[in-house]
Parts: C-alpha cells; sequence; structure tokens
C-alpha cells in the first residue's frame, strides 16, 4: 500500500536530523577556532613584551634583562624567560638556512590556542634584530576562549531548538493545508454550497491527505446529487399526486350529487389504487436512496426467482407470448432476491404492457466472463434514441407513448435502483421489432 505522507514524513525527519548533526559540528567547530585565537589587544601586549625584552638583551650583559623578567613574571604571575637561538651541528653542517629562521621552542601568536586545554601554553616571541626568543606562559588574563563553555552550551540548545522548531512549522504547514481546506469546504457544504470541492485546491499533491479530499468530495457529490434527486422527486411527486386528487375530488362531488355514482366510485377505487402505487413505488425510491447501502447480500439462485416472475406474467398477460430461455442454475453472490425481483417484474410488466395482444416477448440470461446478462426484449414501438438516457428517470414518460394503466414512470426507475442495490446495472437500447433492457449482474462465487 502507497504512503507517500509517511514516505515524505520520514525523509523529512532523516534530513533534519542529519542536517542537525552536521550544523551542530560546523558551528561549534567554527565557534571554537574563533574563540581561539588571540584577541588584538592580546597580540599587541605579548610584542610589546617581545619588544622591551629585545631592547634589554645583550648577551654580555644580560642583569637588565635579568631584573625585566623578574618584574614580568611578578606582574604576570607566570613563567618567562629569553633564549638564544644558536643552532650548532656537531660536524659544523650549515644548519642557519635549512632551520633557523623556522626553528621555535613554543607557539606561535598566530596559531589558535586549544581551548580544551587545562594549561596555558608557552609563547615564543622570536626578536627581530637577534637570533633569540622571548618564551613567556601566555598570562590568563590573555587567554582567549572565556565565553567558550556558555557559548558552546547555548549553541548545542539553541541551533537544536530553532532547527526543530522550524521542521515543526514545515510540517504543521504541510499537513494542516489540506485539513484547513477540509474545514473549509465542510462549512461550505453545511451552508448549502453543494458544489463547493477540496480536490482542485491542493494541486498536483498526491498522498494520504489528498486521498481524503477525494473521499470528501465523492462524499459531497453523492450527497448533492441525493439532494438534487430528492428536490426533484418532491416537485415530480406534488406534480403527479395533482391529477389524481383533481379526479378523486370531481368524482366525490359527482357522487354527493348522485350523478351516476356507481361509476364515480368505481372511479375512486381505480384512482385510489394508482395513488397507492404511486406512493409505495415513492417509498421504494426514497427506501432505496438511504438504506440500501445497508443491504445484507445474501447468495441465491436467479433460475427459480425466474421460474415464479414468468408463471405470473403469463397469468396476467394470457394473450402475450412469453418465451424464456436460461441456464439450469444462476447462481449470484451478492444483492437481494427481493429487490432483484421486484426489478425484473417491472421490466417484464413494462414489456408486456407495450407489446400488442398475440406478439412476443423474449427474456434471456446468457453469461460472459465477468457477469450474467439477462435481457427482456419486447415487440413494442420502441423508444426515441433523444429519450433512452432519461428512460430510467423518476416520473418520465415517453411522449406518445402513454396508455391506459401504463403508471407514473416510476417502474424503470424504480427497477434501475432496484438493480444496482442488488450489485448490477442496467441499460436499455433498441433492437429490431422493440425495445430491448439489459441487466448486468455479477457472478456467483
Amino acid at each position: 500500500m502507497n504512503r507517500p505522507l509517511f514516505i515524505r514524513l520520514c525523509l523529512l525527519l532523516a534530513v533534519g536530523t542529519v542536517l542537525l548533526f552536521w550544523l551542530i559540528a560546523a558551528a561549534l567547530n567554527q565557534l571554537e577556532r574563533q574563540l581561539s585565537m588571540l584577541s588584538p589587544s592580546a597580540r599587541q601586549t605579548l610584542l610589546q613584551y617581545r619588544d622591551q625584552a629585545e631592547a634589554l638583551y645583550d648577551p654580555a650583559n644580560p642583569a637588565a634583562l635579568q631584573q625585566w623578567l623578574t618584574v614580568l613574571r611578578q606582574q604576570e604571575q607566570s613563567w618567562a624567560t629569553v633564549v638564544s637561538l644558536d643552532v650548532a651541528s656537531v660536524d659544523h653542517t650549515n644548519l642557519a638556512a635549512r632551520f633557523t629562521d623556522g626553528f621555535i621552542l613554543g607557539r606561535s601568536i598566530d596559531w589558535p590556542i586549544h581551548l580544551h586545554l587545562e594549561y596555558n601554553p608557552v609563547m615564543d616571541l622570536p626578536f627581530t634584530t637577534a637570533p633569540a626568543s622571548l618564551l613567556l606562559e601566555l598570562p590568563e588574563r590573555l587567554r582567549p576562549g572565556k565565553f567558550w563553555p556558555p557559548l558552546k552550551l547555548l549553541l548545542q540548545l539553541l541551533l537544536p531548538l530553532t532547527l526543530m522548531l522550524l521542521v515543526c512549522y514545515l510540517l504543521y504547514r504541510h499537513l494542516m493545508r489540506p485539513v484547513k481546506l477540509l474545514q473549509q469546504h465542510a462549512r461550505q457544504l453545511a451552508a448549502g454550497q453543494l458544489q463547493s470541492r477540496v480536490r482542485p485546491s491542493l494541486g498536483p499533491r498526491q498522498d494520504e491527505l489528498t486521498e481524503l479530499a477525494d473521499n470528501f468530495d465523492l462524499m459531497a457529490e453523492r450527497l448533492s446529487q441525493q439532494l438534487q434527486r430528492q428536490r426533484q422527486f418532491i416537485a415530480d411527486m406534488s406534480h403527479e399526486l395533482r391529477t389524481p386528487l383533481s379526479r378523486m375530488t370531481l368524482a366525490l362531488d359527482c357522487a354527493e350529487q348522485q350523478l351516476d355514482s356507481q361509476t364515480m366510485l368505481a372511479r375512486l377505487r381505480r384512482e385510489t389504487e394508482a395513488m397507492q402505487q404511486l406512493v409505495g413505488n415513492a417509498l421504494t425510491l426514497a427506501w432505496l436512496d438511504n438504506e440500501a447501502g445497508q443491504l445484507a447480500a445474501q447468495p441465491f439462485d436467479l433460475a427459480d426467482l425466474l421460474d415464479s416472475l414468468c408463471s405470473d406474467a403469463r397469468f396476467e398477460y394470457p394473450d402475450r407470448q412469453l418465451h424464456c430461455q436460461w441456464p439450469d442454475s444462476i447462481p449470484l453472490s451478492s444483492g437481494s432476491a427481493r429487490l432483484l425481483g421486484q426489478a425484473i417484474e417491472n421490466i417484464l410488466r413494462n414489456a408486456l404492457r407495450f407489446t400488442p395482444p398475440g406478439a412476443s416477448v423474449w427474456l434471456t440470461v446468457n453469461r460472459d466472463a465477468n457477469h450474467w446478462l439477462l435481457q427482456v426484449r419486447d415487440s413494442g414501438p420502441g423508444v426515441a434514441a433523444q429519450y433512452l438516457p432519461r428512460l430510467f428517470t423518476p416520473f418520465f414518460r415517453v411522449p406518445g407513448a402513454e396508455q391506459p394503466g401504463s403508471g407514473y414512470g416510476l417502474g424503470l426507475a424504480l427497477a434501475k435502483r432496484l438493480t444496482e442495490a442488488a450489485g448490477g446495472s442496467i441499460s436499455a437500447a433498441n433492437s429490431s421489432g422493440g425495445l430491448g433492457i439489459t441487466l448486468q449482474l455479477p457472478l456467483g462465487m
């Protein structure tokens, strides 16, 4: 299973951790190097001591230099001396050109002072006019890096804290942007803006949060469609109820005036039964919109169901020829036998109703690689091509095709919803000599 968000977070944390340690090490090294160098004032003080010692240097009369060194030791509380740099070889090799300029007994003032050392190093200050040097243990007051321990501690705390805050901010921004968009669009959806969608606002991003946005948009789309269907359904239902109610009111008026009361009572019965059928089908459609997804799927054999349905159809329409052909067994692993049976019954009744007396209706079941294909084909007038896409719309009736007892345009719409609730699909197409409706049902296990 792809987890792009998990991978991104792991990469971000891994890179952030490596970067953190690298920055801390680089910053500590740079800071330590800067703090380990002698300050300009310390360098100036040491050079002044060198110049004073060089001015007093006289190998023949060292008394003045010795007195000055005694005062310097007491003043700086440090060790100090002056040494001659005459280097002699036992075999009288000339060493001056090779070693004298580079010979040193202590640390140069240009070198860094190791901050981790507990003792002060000896500084070598070569004279400029004589082969001698002032050797002076670096006075404590001149030693660099006095602020190194607190700065090191501050750097070890501040830099990781700053970097982790930056990482947390980036993570928060990366995670909360789609969450905030979801909140915004959820409020818009709650306010009735049914066309509000989240995914276009997230751009090319692909991760678990965009999958959540896709699911949210799918929910919003289905909710929008359901609300639109309900609104259209209520409008169509109210329109369809006006006509039978008007006829019933007229029939009641006639019955009250005793004008052909038997005919009016029979008319009232027909209108009442029609309204009962209308209300029943409407309630079934509403129930399918809200509860069909919670139906428990149970395996059953469609062949047994078709035997019963065809037997009832032949009894109800004895003047039509119903030709049936299907395998001995049609196992289905999903759906509801009751719902699918009602869908096929509606389609079969519709085909028989629009087939002239004496003509034929064919019901066949075949199988392809993944589905059972149930087709009902009548011998009626067919449906114009421009009306085929609307054939399964509630309350839609093909203009000019109405006939007595043709209903309110809910039969095929109800069949479509029932078939989909049973896990299948339905389609319609004109065939030679009539209309063919095909149900595509998943194969049994």
